[in-house]
């Protein structure tokens, strides 16, 4: 399943599930990327980040810190 073309809310109602999923970096606005690195930490879910290379170092530290670790990044 590709998760890239699923809304952001529903990203985030899979993410408060506790389920986690791959998601390219690109395909979200920044704002989109951290309410759901937001939402990870609230039930435990590790999402993956992949194709990081439009974030920059601010920007990752931003989602980790939102995330409490629950939030992993794969170039």
């Amino acid at each position: 399943m590709r998760f890239e073309t699923i809304a952001t809310d529903e990203l985030i109602r899979i993410a408060h599930a506790g389920l986690g999923f791959k998601l390219s970096a690109s395909s979200k606005p920044l704002a989109d990327l951290l309410r759901i690195a937001d939402a990870a930490k609230d039930k435990g879910a590790t999402i993956t980040f992949t194709e990081i290379s439009g974030l920059s170092d601010y920007d990752i530290k931003r989602i980790q810190l939102a995330s409490e670790g629950h939030v992993l990044f794969e170039h």
